[in-house]
């Protein structure tokens, strides 16, 4: 006998005061009262009060104080829970496994309207067929497990957690499920200490765990089931047909980030070829629609080509109802037939300008095509004295540092740009020489692109001696004058002429590149390809509750995140420009932005071709041994085969498993057991039985186990406080009577 009481200590006080309350009541209760009689012969009892005046007397045999006395004793050792280790005879111990993943929103089930009710409908006809020392738990599973419901005998329970399983857009992945219904298939405790349905299971008892899936997940053969005898329940049908865009992209073209090339991939799962058509929706605008003929089980390339130099919204939908909404073609899952993709603005990048005054180059850095990815902040050289300035390059917040006639002591963990200076290691100048004549150009390079510059002026500049496995960008007849060199991730672009050169009557300019054309477009391809604006041209795709890491400014203490819906999230920045984001359960566009500024884009898409195969898997691996849907029957192909080669033909097994299955007498042919070496006609039904395991789901009398359980007293003991209370107050009002 042990105990688990109901109260704290200081309630147990409270309630040993009432019956001291109770028995100082009877003290204080009237028992005399003064009377005239003519003779006090019939009156001895009341003479003998009068003189016998003591507590005792006053607690002289009253049955109606005993019942209150025994009501709260009652009360009492009900509020202790005495309870005991008994041994419940249980008939089934279920695990049940929910699949919630995107697959089973397919509505090729007729009535139930999607597989996901389909199969709550077949787990809730499975806890209504439960006996009472039955107990089950309820694990919901996509590509993560929840556990919906921990062992109980409890229908209403079982119920209610069903109830709160909910679809999602999420893949499939078993393995976890598995692992949470083996970890807590035999729990020390299933639930709470003193909880009625607490089941406390002993070792190595085993269980049914059924899969109520579609099967749409790989095969598990690396996992032990130990105890678990597993039993996968189909949902759905084999004959299931859906199109589904199952990779959906946009790129930027290097050359001209203008234009941008989308491209997708269409597949069609079922056993009918389709033809539908493709359209591409921009910033929700029509853009282009193609015409796909998609063969049965197989995929097909959708190309676009569009032109925009903002960030944008593409929108792909797959056209499977006509305008009315009148089916086109069949289509049994939806969620794969719209894809999203963003092109991205240029990603701002923070510029620090180390300069002693360089007015066109701040113009350029502030055109309007710059402005959009560039956030300038400007400073003098003295400033690369401070320890501001040293913390700030040690710890990488700048993701382009341009020194204007200066150098620092230290490289900093950013990529650079010096303009009539060298950076502190690795780099030499010959002598100055005038005028500067260019004789070579490299257009190829992104830096470079669309430059014209032989008719560029230079007055005086130094020929640069890089170290190795530099670019050279920009060569003159006396040596290379523009540099690119790789440094640990980074890159340094060394200028070797002035743009300005400071003389004593003032600012004066060494070269006349500020009043062409290119100065501007070769700052703009500075940005782009050494600041990393062009980094972020296509956006990420990434399946539905992924957690999605981005990068933005450094500087930025929180960024605003807007979801599908409209949502507007504050999302917390992390050192180094970080931002994670966790809440991405359901697909389309997801947007950054700071005060209206567009700090970047990502999308969420299903884009996983299991998911999208819907037909029903009848055999589904699981551990060492084989689930089994109820029967296979034999078409022409296999008359008169073997039946282990037509089980084979019709993926009812692996070869060695088929073998292993003849030799132990599971199959059965048309209900009958089957010889390995017996042939097969078309229309004989073949089924595979594992008779320790065969109609798992209906069976309601398997041997039965003990399993310990916590027995307790409090219900009787509340029935006996009732029925004395109910006796107290029978007596009290007989009396009053």
């Amino acid at each position: 006998m042990n105990y688990l009481p109901a109260l704290f200590p200081w309630q147990w006080v409270v309630l040993g005061l009432v019956p001291v309350g109770i028995i100082l009541l009877y003290f204080l209760k009237l028992r005399r009262q003064p009377m005239t009689v003519p003779s006090t012969f019939l009156w001895s009892r009341t003479i003998e009060d009068l003189h016998v005046n003591s507590l005792l007397q006053r607690l002289r045999r009253s049955l109606l104080l005993l019942l209150q006395l025994l009501v709260i004793a009652m009360a009492a050792l009900a509020l202790l829970r005495p309870g005991w280790q008994s041994s419940d005879q249980q008939d089934e111990r279920l695990v049940l496994l929910l699949d919630t993943s995107a697959s089973m929103r397919a509505t090729d089930v007729g009535e139930d309207g999607s597989r996901f009710e389909a199969a709550k409908r077949k787990i809730r006809e499975r806890i209504d067929r439960m006996d009472d020392t039955d107990v089950a738990m309820l694990i919901a599973f996509n590509d993560r497990a929840d556990v919906l419901q921990s062992f109980t005998s409890d229908r209403n329970r079982l119920r209610e957690a069903l109830e709160r399983a909910t679809q999602t857009d999420r893949p499939t992945n078993l393995y976890d499920a598995l692992k949470a219904a083996a970890g807590l298939a035999n729990p020390n405790r299933t639930s709470e200490a003193g909880d009625v349905q607490d089941y406390q299971v002993a070792d190595a008892m085993p269980a049914e765990l059924l899969i109520y899936s579609d099967g749409g997940f790989p095969n598990v053969t690396n996992f032990d089931l130990e105890n678990l005898k597993a039993t996968y329940v189909p949902v759905g049908t084999e004959d299931a047909a859906n199109v589904a865009i199952v990779a959906f992209s946009a790129q930027r073209n290097p050359e001209t980030p203008e234009d941008v090339e989308a491209f997708a991939r269409v597949a069609n799962t079922g056993k009918e070829p389709q033809l539908l058509n493709a359209t591409l929706y921009l910033d929700g605008q029509f853009q282009d629609a193609i015409e796909l003929d998609i063969p049965a089980g197989e995929e097909v390339g959708a190309p676009f080509k569009l032109q925009t130099a903002d960030a944008a919204e593409l929108k792909l939908v797959l056209d499977v109802t006509d305008e009315n909404g009148t089916p086109v073609i069949r289509d049994d899952l939806p969620i794969d037939n719209t894809a999203y993709a963003g092109i991205a603005p240029m990603r701002m990048v923070s510029v620090l300008l180390v300069s002693p005054g360089n007015r066109p180059l701040e113009l350029a850095l502030q055109t309007p095509a710059a402005a959009k990815v560039c956030l300038l902040e400007t400073v003098p050289p003295s400033y690369l004295e401070s320890d501001k300035y040293k913390e700030r390059a040690a710890g990488g917040l700048d993701d382009l540092v341009i020194y204007d006639r200066c150098a620092p002591e230290q490289m900093p963990i950013s990529s650079t740009v010096f303009i009539g200076s060298l950076p502190p290691v690795d780099w030499q100048q010959d002598e100055l020489t005038s005028p500067v004549l260019l004789i070579d150009i490299d257009r190829t390079h992104p830096v470079m692109r669309f430059l014209e510059l032989y008719s560029l002026q230079i007055v005086e500049g130094q020929p640069l001696v890089p170290p190795k496995n530099s670019v050279e960008l920009l060569t003159a007849d006396s040596g290379p004058m523009m540099v690119l060199s790789p440094r640990d991730g980074y890159q340094d672009l060394v200028i070797g002429f002035e743009i300005l050169s400071s003389t004593p009557e003032g600012s004066v300019f060494n070269s006349d590149w500020p009043v062409q054309r290119s100065w501007p477009v070769f700052v703009l391809n500075i940005l782009r390809h050494l600041g990393g604006a062009v980094d972020s041209s296509s956006t990420a795709s990434y399946p539905p509750g992924e957690t999605v890491a981005m990068r933005v400014d450094n500087r930025l203490k929180t960024v605003d995140l807007t979801t599908p819906t409209g949502r507007k999230l504050t999302v917390p920045v992390s050192p180094g420009g970080h931002v994670s984001i966790s809440d991405t359960d359901q697909p389309g566009m997801y947007s950054l932005s700071k005060q209206g500024l567009p700090l970047g884009v990502f999308t969420i898409n299903l884009f996983d071709v299991q998911e999208s195969r819907l037909e029903r898997a009848a055999v589904r691996q699981i551990g060492p041994v084989a689930q089994f849907d109820t029967e296979y029957v034999v078409t022409e192909a296999e008359d008169g085969d073997a039946i282990a080669a037509a089980m084979l033909a019709l993926d009812a097994g692996t070869e060695p498993q088929i073998k292993s299955w003849l030799e132990s007498g599971v199959v059965r042919k048309n209900d009958a057991p089957a010889a390995a070496g017996s042939r097969v006609r078309s229309g004989d039904r073949i089924k595979i039985i594992d008779e320790a395991r065969e109609n798992a789901i209906l069976r309601a009398e398997e041997g039965s186990g003990e399993v310990a359980a916590r027995g307790e007293l409090w219900r009787w003991l509340l029935l006996a406080a009732l029925g004395l209370l109910a006796a107290e107050w029978l007596l009290y009002t007989r009396r009053l009577m």
